[in-house]
């Protein structure tokens, strides 16, 4: 169920959102249902200069309310916004297995046209949900690009400034640029996440697993250089991120190596004086990590969804200790690898 309203003005929104509360509740009464379970832990935000309005960013914020309950707020840039600035709400609603009872989250849809868009802030301010956490997730590559134009990124930072959490995906970014973009947001205070460094979740689980093991005769500290193997021109982020976590307790040698032609990390060679640990992909869907102590294991391996990934950032509550460290450590391999 959704309302238009024209202009995008907090007060006109807010009152749409009460008015569709409002018609649910009459609606399951009516029925002789259950009321509705209004659900909310945070404001998620999304800012999107695509082609297609905020329709896919639209889409995957309602499939996260499932797991994290918010009131979603996308933000779409559109020189064909047929106004300066346009808002529509929607309740995305669920029954849990078994229930009868529909969960239901709020949605705000606002389209901007981009010389609107630094005006964004005031809007916002009314529309973010009192006493819960705020965070954005930015896939407005217009605003994210270090060319971008001054009025891009005035309206990108009058929402950050509102949120305490960023969520950006720097695949594709120049690497000392998403750098930048992510220590500035840092300084400023912002829990900085990237999903390049969530990517990696499938990398670092296994390798942490086999170093968990008290009873290892080789432990990690042993390990002296680390070999990332990758398909692109050159080190990609997220191979940066990888040789970063790995070297970063004991400043250890790294060494980036083409290996494939297949962009993104493809194997991991680790070597001690004693044992060689390799994990490297083996097709599509799978991974092989083996050592020469003799012991082998095959992973799946199949790339995230979106989704996905975003649902493993929003159960992250504060900073990711692991990703600022690492974060802190590329400053240098960024060099080495340039």
């Amino acid at each position: 169920m959704s309302a238009v309203i024209f202009p995008a003005h907090p007060e006109q929104i807010l009152k749409g959102l009460g008015k569709l509360w409002t018609s649910l509740g009459q609606e399951e009464k009516q029925q002789g249902k259950p009321t509705v379970l209004r659900a909310c832990a945070m404001t998620l935000l999304v800012a999107t200069d695509e082609a297609d309005n905020g329709f896919e960013a639209s889409q995957i914020i309602s499939e996260l309310m499932r797991e994290h309950p918010s009131r979603g707020i996308v933000l779409a840039v559109s020189a064909e916004a047929e106004r300066g600035m346009e808002a529509r709400v929607l309740a995305q609603c669920w029954k849990p297995f078994g229930k009868a009872q529909q969960i239901c989250c709020e949605q705000i849809e606002i389209t901007a046209k981009p010389e609107v868009w630094p005006n964004i802030g005031p809007t916002l301010v009314g529309l973010i949900a009192a006493d819960l956490p705020a965070i954005l997730w930015c896939r407005h590559q217009g605003a994210l690009h270090k060319d971008a134009s001054e009025e891009a990124k005035a309206g990108l930072e009058a929402v950050v400034s509102l949120v305490q959490k960023v969520i950006i995906d720097s695949n594709g970014m120049d690497v000392q640029d998403a750098r930048e973009l992510i220590t500035k947001w840092q300084k400023q205070g912002r829990i900085v996440a990237d999903l390049e460094w969530t990517r990696l979740t499938p990398w670092r689980e296994p390798i942490s697993y086999v170093f968990d093991n008290e009873s290892r005769e080789n432990p990690f500290s042993q390990f002296h250089t680390f070999e990332i193997g990758y398909g692109d021109a050159k080190p990609p982020i997220c191979a940066i991120y990888m040789a970063a976590w790995l070297s970063a307790p004991n400043k250890a040698k790294v060494v980036f190596k083409r290996d494939s032609e297949v962009p993104g990390i493809h194997s991991i060679l680790m070597r001690s004086a004693s044992e060689t640990i390799e994990f490297f992909r083996d097709g599509k869907n799978c991974a092989i990590l083996r050592s020469t102590n003799g012991r082998a294991r095959k992973y799946n391996f199949r790339e995230a969804t979106l989704t996905s990934l975003l649902t493993e950032e929003l159960t992250i509550v504060g900073a990711d200790a692991a990703f600022n460290t690492a974060l802190g450590r590329a400053e240098a391999l960024i060099e080495y690898a340039s």
